[in-house]
């Protein structure tokens, strides 16, 4: 049996609004209603009886009552009241036998008013308010006693208004509150339509059943993650942390950490700094893990609204990218200068013996003095220019490793680094350094170029720190340079590629300084760094850190 589709949450919330807008509707309408009418008919009877008793005290009704004067003055008076007032249908004055004086229907002048026996006016009551039947119709009246200046009867004045109208007030009031109520409604549908699209917004559009399906599924993708994550709110205060991040932290269950302030976890945390400064933050090495972990953490604070309302960690055991953090650091690219150096000398020492071999020991020991005093001045010249030992080696290594693949590397004369303590740390500046000209020596070795050269400028001055490293490679396309440093963009096409000038462009803003791309296609591409005299160090903990 196939069951009955579920109504959506827009359905619901209207059908819902709709029921409540009409049960209230009704239940005050008719309260009000009741009430309403209620004060219309004494509002009605006093208005009627105020208008007899006054016509009663007129004196042309008494003049007419006694015989003092005409009818003439009298009907041209009450004809003018009728027209003048709208609650009135009609007037009539009779005498204390019933016989009517005054009619707007003069047809009925003269006649007996009916049933006048039984009106309490004449039985000694100054007013009487009731229904009964008038001269034309029946109607809703009141009446009131005419007497002379001794209190002697002369007979009553009644104003009346007919049943008819006093209905049609009835109907037209039902019919005002009727109209209200299909308003009312009609507006809180409105509103209930407001009010169901704007929930569905905040469910990002989705059905509160299946948002909620699609949150208890990424529950469990967060839960079956490797790596830890963590997020707190704008008060610092734990709101999330799944399976392996508790593990991370040494807690049992979630219920141990979540609402509590992230400080009382972890106090040596630097992940609050995020809703401030706003800047995510990534591959920052963390040494103080409460389980004795270490760890790399990406950081990013949580927008809303154009607002920080939180932020968020992802811890990664830091042994899954040793081999990652070694690319990206100046390790490797000595590895390979010691690597270029020993083919170098290889191919000489084969040289060296071939010569004497062929009993050529003159030209052997000439050609070893060449060799060295040529080395001696590369060496010279550059350990005489950058005197911090680290980026010297650098700069030798690669230049070694580039002339194995016929590509110069050219250090600027002007260049020029102390051996002290200098703007940057010095490992830092040979993971700038290592990953730009491995870059354009990668980038030359695919390139079918004659000339083939790599530029390297290092200027060190009180003002601050330039670094410079220019290439006549095939350059960067114009549609691919705004991205070049978001993770993953690289114009090798290769796995594992992407990540160097990320590393660069994480490391310039952290010591905040700029960075600035030139590239030509078939022309080459130029880097330009540069960082202020002081930079701020990182923040404890920053790179390496706490999360």
């Amino acid at each position: 049996m196939k069951r009955p589709a579920k109504r959506s949450i827009s359905q619901r919330i209207q059908f819902l609004s709709l029921f409540l807008v009409l049960s209230t509707a009704l239940m005050g309408m008719t309260t009000t209603l009741l009430f309403s009418l209620r004060m219309e008919y004494q509002s009605m009877d006093r208005n009627l009886l105020n208008s007899a008793q006054v016509l009663a005290q007129s004196p042309q009704v008494a003049d007419v009552l006694s015989g003092r004067s005409g009818n003439e003055t009298l009907t041209a008076y009450l004809d003018s009241t009728i027209s003048r007032v709208q609650d009135i249908d009609a007037i009539v004055v009779a005498d204390r036998e019933g016989i009517i004086r005054y009619s707007p229907d003069p047809s009925y002048e003269g006649t007996v008013y009916p049933e006048y026996q039984s009106l309490s006016v004449l039985n000694g009551e100054s007013t009487q308010v009731d229904t009964g039947a008038g001269v034309s119709e029946l109607e809703h009246r009141a009446l009131a006693s005419v007497t002379d200046e001794s209190g002697e009867l002369l007979g009553f004045v009644s104003v009346g208004i007919g049943v008819r109208s006093v209905h049609q007030t009835v109907i037209d009031t039902v019919a005002c509150f009727a109209i209200l109520t299909f308003l009312a409604a009609g507006v809180g549908l409105i509103f209930a339509r407001h009010l169901s699209g704007a929930i569905k917004d905040s469910l990002m559009g989705y059905e509160p059943d299946v948002f909620r399906k699609l949150f208890h599924q990424r529950e469990d993708i967060l839960e079956a993650l490797d790596e830890g994550i963590l997020a707190i709110d704008r008060d610092c205060v734990i709101t999330y942390m799944n399976a392996a991040c508790l593990g991370m932290f040494g807690a049992k269950a979630a219920e141990d950490v979540l609402g509590r302030p992230l400080r009382e976890i972890y106090p040596a945390s630097q992940l609050p700094r995020l809703l401030t400064t706003g800047k995510p933050e990534y591959n920052v090495h963390l040494k103080q893990m409460p389980g004795s972990q270490e760890v790399l953490a990406n950081r990013m604070p949580i927008w809303e609204d154009g607002e920080i309302v939180g932020a968020v960690a992802v811890f990664r055991d830091r042994t899954e990218v040793t081999n990652l953090a070694e690319a990206l650091t100046g390790s490797r690219h000595l590895v390979e200068a010691m690597r270029a150096y020993a083919h170098e000398f290889i191919n000489k020492l084969h040289t060296i013996l071939g010569l004497i071999q062929l009993d050529r020991v003159e030209q052997a020991e000439q050609y070893i003095l060449d060799v060295s005093e040529v080395h001696h001045q590369s060496v010279s010249r550059v350990m005489n220019q950058i005197e911090d030992t680290a980026v010297a080696a650098l700069l030798v290594g690669k230049a070694s490793r580039a002339a194995e693949l016929g590509i110069q590397i050219q250090v600027d004369p002007r260049s020029s680094l102390s051996g002290e303590e200098h703007m940057l740390p010095s490992g830092v500046m040979v993971t700038i350094l290592g990953n730009l000209i491995e870059n354009a020596t990668e980038s030359l070795n695919k390139s079918t170029r004659k000339q083939k050269e790599i530029h390297v400028s290092i200027l060190e001055e009180p003002e601050g720190l330039l670094l410079c490293v220019e290439d006549t490679g095939p350059g960067i396309l114009p549609e691919l340079l705004p991205y070049i440093f978001e993770p993953g963009v690289s114009t090798k096409g290769e796995a594992g590629h992407g990540l160097g000038l990320v590393q660069i462009k994480d490391l310039t803003d952290l010591y905040h300084g700029q960075i600035r791309v030139e590239s030509e296609p078939k022309a080459g591409t130029s880097f330009f760094l540069s960082f202020p005299a002081h930079p701020t160090p990182p923040p404890q903990g920053g790179a390496p850190g706490s999360p």
